[in-house]
């Protein structure tokens, strides 16, 4: 895949897929047990209908740094941790920093940042830093009856104006079969569950990778 350099700040805010920011009122996230996210808190995001297949970190486009954000079917996924200043708990809707809490070869931080790959589109990255536009996501949860620990996530950051990008994150099957979390057109949203790392049997907590 051919890379494109990431665009000026201002350009990412005003293309693509522009909505309104995102109405509701926040609430709790919470994982499978129905107990609220803590900020600093080790988390596995699983996909809906099994637990693996979990978030990880691996090598794609040039094979180099910085890592990207993937999914391993095959994997439990590395743990990952939230924060949302001045909040003992993860809140939906509201502005995050999220990254994994683990050492890497690659020498910068595991923070999530959204990094331009092509026309609309995006791979979620790391290398981020707490305080950019580009490291802020959001949770969303899933409307419906049965879908109360049922959550997406969101690049869509809050900042002056209603002309900003706010798009679901999806999965995309790259062209050796990786699949990265990503943002762009005909992505469709990637719904996850939560389950905190201290509550997981500590036998299936196995099969950690570095990266």
């Amino acid at each position: 895949m051919k890379l494109a350099m990431l665009l000026p700040l201002c350009f990412l805010l005003f293309v693509f897929n522009t909505q309104p920011l995102l109405a509701a009122e926040p609430e709790p996230v919470v994982d499978k047990q129905g107990e609220p996210l803590q900020p600093g808190v080790g988390y596995y995001v699983w996909p809906l209908w099994a637990d693996n297949g979990g978030l990880a970190l691996g090598h794609t486009r040039n094979k180099t740094c910085p890592l990207d954000v993937i999914r391993d079917p095959s994997f439990i996924g590395l743990p990952v941790t939230l924060y949302a200043p001045g909040l003992d708990y993860i809140p939906t809707l509201t502005d995050l920093t999220i990254g994994f809490n683990v050492k890497t070869t690659c020498n910068e931080p595991t923070v999530w940042k959204l990094s331009k790959v092509g026309s609309g589109f995006w791979f979620l990255s790391t290398g981020g830093e707490a305080h950019a536009i580009t490291s802020k996501f959001k949770i969303e949860r899933l409307e419906g009856e049965h879908a109360y620990e049922i959550y997406s996530f969101k690049f869509c950051p809050t900042v002056p104006g209603s002309g900003v990008l706010c798009a679901p994150v999806g999965s995309y099957e790259d062209a050796d079969g990786t699949k990265v979390m990503a943002i762009g057109d005909d992505i469709e949203t990637y719904y996850v569950r939560f389950q905190k790392v201290s509550t997981y049997p500590q036998e299936k907590n196995q099969g950690f990778s570095s990266v």
